[in-house]
């Protein structure tokens, strides 16, 4: 009786925790990603997590303005046959983003948020690790090479010093954690445009422009 229920439990954490899409929604490593607010589509998501297996959603964005993904940690099955929601969110991710736009890309920013278009306040529990559980945590992009913490009024991290043309991918790492966990979060991906430089030589400036 005991094989046969460990057998079942098994096979029901496979389906759930296995890597699935649903029209934009994907399934891994205990959390879905959905491209429903549009911008961008998810191609693929892979991964477990951790710092040597990130979490790696890949992913085609269409626009030079700010997207924004959906994050949602599903609930899992406990051997007594209960679903419960994990109670700590903790994992290392990676966005690998296609420029889909017209534009260049001079820097990425990526913010998360609590409540969609309000600012992650300091004491709502996510954050980009502010706890610091990945002991060896580096923020990093392969093709931009610094990062700054930008985390009052709201948890940003700004990734820029390089470019990605059109057509080009960028890969972005960082880690999320969020103590008091609900029921879904958002993860706003802001490309940075670098305007043209005026005469008089006066310095260049990030700016937000349209397709």
């Amino acid at each position: 009786m005991h094989k046969l229920t460990g057998l079942a439990f098994y096979l029901l954490a496979v389906v759930i925790f296995a890597p699935q899409s649903h029209g934009g929604e994907w399934h891994v490593a205990g959390f879905s990603f959905s491209d429903e607010l549009g911008g961008f589509d998810i191609v693929s998501v892979r991964g477990s997590g951790t710092d040597a297996d990130p979490i790696v959603v890949v992913q085609r964005q269409h626009i030079a303005d700010p997207v924004t993904m959906v994050i949602r940690p599903l609930e899992k099955p406990y051997p007594n046959g209960e679903m419960k929601r994990q109670a700590f969110v903790n994992f290392s991710l990676v966005v690998a983003v296609t420029n889909g736009s017209n534009r260049n890309w001079a820097g990425m920013d990526l913010e998360l948020q609590e409540i969609r278009g309000k600012p992650s306040i300091y004491h709502d529990g996510l954050s980009f690790d502010q706890l610091k559980s990945f002991k060896q945590k580096v923020f990093r992009s392969d093709k931009f090479a610094s990062f700054s913490d930008l985390i009052e009024p709201y948890d940003r991290i700004r990734f820029e010093d390089g470019h990605v043309v059109p057509a080009d991918t960028v890969r972005l790492k960082v880690y999320i954690t969020d103590v008091t966990p609900t029921n879904v979060f958002y993860l706003v991906q802001d490309p940075q445009i670098l305007m043209a430089q005026a005469p008089q030589d006066v310095p260049t400036r990030f700016a937000r422009a349209k397709d």
